[in-house]
């Protein structure tokens, strides 16, 4: 009978170490898994932001001689194609725009204006306004006033092409070498649009005081190829 209860117990400690396993180790110089970084994306430049519901500047410049109205009322002409409103109610504001050969109509719509903004708006000679900037009213840059005599500047393309200057079109269009005379020493924004096709590149070029400018333009920008004293 004692044997038999040893044989008993020994069987029975037998199984129930079979039906629970150990845990294998874990080696001592194991290390835990590194947890997995969170995607790392760029940063994102803020875009300006004005007072919402404050009222703004609004700049209206065509390709030719114009004359702008907004909401239908006239503004401050700074030049033969641009135009000037002040205290500008943001939303949806209608511009409408006359002029060049027998002041004929250049633009009739709608612009999105922000609050608090000093907001430049572009009409090209497709009837098409384009917002090209929008700065928070107080933080205009300031131009500073260059000196000298003004420039001539050649821009030469590999098709017919027309030249605008700051929002307004130059020199003889629909030829391959465009030639704008009097142009002001400073920065200028300058636009070639190539005739056969929409195809249209815009930089900013600087422009010394009392010289000749020579430009190439092709369809992937604008660049200055030479430049000497202006002929005495």
């Amino acid at each position: 009978m004692r044997l038999a209860a040893v044989l008993f117990t020994l069987v029975a400690s037998s199984a129930l170490a079979q039906g629970t396993p150990s845990a294998p180790a874990r080696p001592a110089d194991a290390k835990a898994a590194p947890a997995k970084p969170a995607d790392a994306r760029p940063t994102e430049a803020a875009a300006p932001e004005g007072k919402p519901g404050a009222t703004s500047t609004v700049i209206v410049r065509c390709t030719d001689d114009c004359t702008v109205k907004l909401d239908g009322k006239g503004g401050v002409r700074q030049a033969t194609n641009s135009w000037e409103f002040k205290d500008v109610a943001p939303g949806q504001r209608r511009v409408e725009a006359n002029g060049g050969f027998l002041n004929r109509p250049l633009y009739s719509g709608f612009a999105d204006i922000p609050g608090g903004m000093k907001v430049t708006a572009q009409i090209d000679s497709n009837k098409r306004l384009t917002i090209t900037e929008r700065v928070p009213l107080g933080q205009e840059p300031v131009a500073k006033p260059v000196s000298g005599a003004p420039s001539v500047l050649s821009v030469r393309c590999p098709k017919q092409c027309s030249v605008s200057i700051d929002g307004l079109r130059k020199g003889a269009a629909n030829s391959q070498l465009v030639v704008v005379r009097d142009v002001p020493p400073g920065d200028h924004d300058v636009e070639v649009k190539f005739v056969l096709g929409s195809k249209a590149v815009r930089t900013k070029l600087t422009i010394p005081a009392s010289s000749e400018v020579f430009a190439t333009a092709t369809e992937g920008g604008i660049s200055i190829t030479n430049s000497k004293p202006l002929a005495k």
